[in-house]
């Protein structure tokens, strides 16, 4: 994650509309996360795959909404959102915005090497009363990527990060208290949805992993196609068949095989 260093390299910039979208730009500074494989090994098979699962989506109804998720954690739906999006912002010609959902154990601030400005979970909370204020969004340099980021779990008596489940932070040893997760609210988001749809040309969602929780159920609906992520050595096929059938009929468009 970016420190305070890091986080001098986020610019605001104009708003967009009123009450539509603020921008804030980031200049990414390698050595990049592991994570961005299409930053770290852009010619590589691996980032070869995620072009194609790209161009194999735009060739079958070209979805604008994609859903990642996996079965359940660990199994690289991050990386699989991170690199989707990645791979259509490279294209040029269309403005990509990446969506943090899963409230649950945000990781994206850390993967692009930023804090968001403002987090997604709590933009939601807002607009659930406050419905025309702007939405505040990371634009990564001065690329068609865009992200919005959930807030990372934070100490409240020195600010390091702390993982979701810990009760005393590891930098200052002092006690921390297990807060409710951030609700994902499915009406809140899918009015965020639609007035995203309308100022970008595709949405990459890294949502929550299917049989964690009931959290994708909530927002699937809003999904023109689903891609779920699994991990060579590590998934199940019989938690995949679970997890298809949980988000049924919702549409599968495909499953992607990462290796470590």
């Amino acid at each position: 994650m970016a420190d305070n260093g890091n986080n001098r390299s986020l610019i605001p910039q104009p708003p967009e509309t009123a009450g539509g979208i603020s921008f804030v730009r980031f200049a990414p500074r390698p050595p990049f996360d592991e994570r961005l494989v299409l930053w770290r090994q852009q010619e590589s098979t691996t980032a070869g795959s995620f072009r194609l699962l790209r161009q194999r989506l735009i060739e079958r109804g070209d979805p604008r909404l994609v859903l990642c998720t996996s079965a359940g954690p660990s199994e690289g739906k991050t990386t699989l959102a991170v690199n989707l999006s990645l791979a259509y912002a490279e294209l040029g010609k269309h403005r990509v915005l990446l969506i943090e959902a899963a409230f649950r154990g945000p990781v994206l601030g850390e993967v692009f090497g930023f804090k968001p400005p403002q987090g997604f979970a709590g933009q939601l909370a807002r607009h659930r009363t406050h419905p025309n204020d702007p939405w505040v969004v990371v634009q990564i340099g001065t690329s068609q990527l865009f992200v919005l980021a959930a807030e990372p779990r934070c100490c409240p008596h020195c600010a390091a990060l702390i993982a979701e489940d810990a009760q005393f932070c590891g930098m200052c040893g002092k006690g921390v208290q297990l807060g409710a997760t951030a609700a994902l609210d499915a009406v809140t988001y899918a009015a965020a949805v639609r007035r995203f749809r309308d100022a970008f040309d595709y949405l990459v969602v890294d949502a929550p992993c299917v049989l964690a929780s009931g959290d994708v159920n909530l927002i699937q609906d809003t999904a023109d196609a689903i891609v779920f992520a699994t991990r060579k050595g590590a998934s199940e096929a019989s938690n995949l068949r679970r997890a298809i059938e949980q988000v049924a009929p919702a549409p599968v468009a495909a499953v992607a095989l990462l290796e470590d």
